[in-house]
């Protein structure tokens, strides 16, 4: 039994929704990022799609699956830093983080540390954006509540850090990957084996049937078919070269910002 994270946004849909929901070699724990991120780290699932910061900081222990991730080449959608004034007017000013992801809130940070040359205060909270804004100018926040806070219009500037990430570096963006120890392999080569096939044929049938999918999001939050379809023409669940070109440089800068404490190298389960 393999017990995988389930990441219950609509971004991950396409490599959720048609996942076995009972299967013998698999158990599912739900959970934002963050909480597979920590879960993963401490044992208490074998194989999750964590953060890709998460990975930065276990690249030591951990194996990364190959042809799964979860990227896009420009913007994403649902990756909103929303601010009261110009990026650039952010310094010595106060940031909310949202507590939901690592990766996108060190993506944060090296935009407006090295891209910007701004140094603002940061706090971290809940995924509430109105709440976020009494205590901070500017505002963090992914997938649905990103979507949420959108849809909703506010009076504020909005950028897509899938996008300002390629203005400034020409890279693709990887937000998350999938991931297990090394060390699971002494014991369940096997069912990592198995499960990763499951993977597969889950984001195959996903990515042939998107009407599926939009239809699932439509029921989630509400919205058009054309504005899930626009959504979705954008994400990559591969990790090709040009994905995994990006991810290198990510990481490195989160290094070079001193965001994680070594040089992560990328190692991909060597399947065969």
């Amino acid at each position: 039994m393999i017990r995988i994270g389930h990441n219950p946004n609509t971004n991950m849909l396409p490599m959720f929704h048609f996942l076995p929901k009972e299967h013998p070699l698999l158990t599912s724990v739900t959970a934002e990022p963050t909480g597979h991120n920590a879960m993963l780290a401490k044992g208490q699932i074998d194989m999750a799609p964590i953060s890709a910061f998460s990975y930065g900081e276990h690249w030591q222990d951990y194996f990364i699956l190959p042809n799964l991730s979860v990227s896009t080449k420009g913007r994403v959608g649902s990756i909103l830093l929303f601010s009261k004034v110009p990026l650039e007017n952010l310094d010595g000013l106060t940031v909310a983080l949202t507590d939901m992801s690592a990766t996108s809130v060190n993506l944060t940070k090296i935009l407006l540390h090295r891209f910007y040359g701004v140094f603002p205060k940061y706090v971290t909270l809940p995924s509430n954006l109105s709440d976020m804004f009494l205590q901070a100018d500017a505002a963090l926040l992914i997938a649905d509540s990103a979507i949420r806070s959108a849809q909703a219009k506010p009076d504020c500037l909005i950028y897509d850090l899938g996008a300002e990430w390629l203005k400034q570096t020409g890279h693709s963006m990887t937000y998350a990957v999938w991931a297990f120890p090394k060390k699971l392999l002494t014991q369940q080569a096997e069912e990592i084996k198995n499960v990763y096939h499951l993977l597969l044929e889950a984001k195959s049938k996903a990515l042939k049937q998107m009407e599926d999918i939009v239809q699932a999001c439509q029921v989630m939050l509400g919205g058009s078919i054309d504005f899930w379809k626009d959504y979705f023409t954008q994400f990559h669940y591969d990790l090709d070269p040009a994905l995994l070109s990006g991810l290198h440089k990510y990481l490195d800068l989160c290094y070079e910002e001193k965001l994680l404490p070594s040089r992560p190298i990328i190692e991909r389960w060597p399947e065969e």
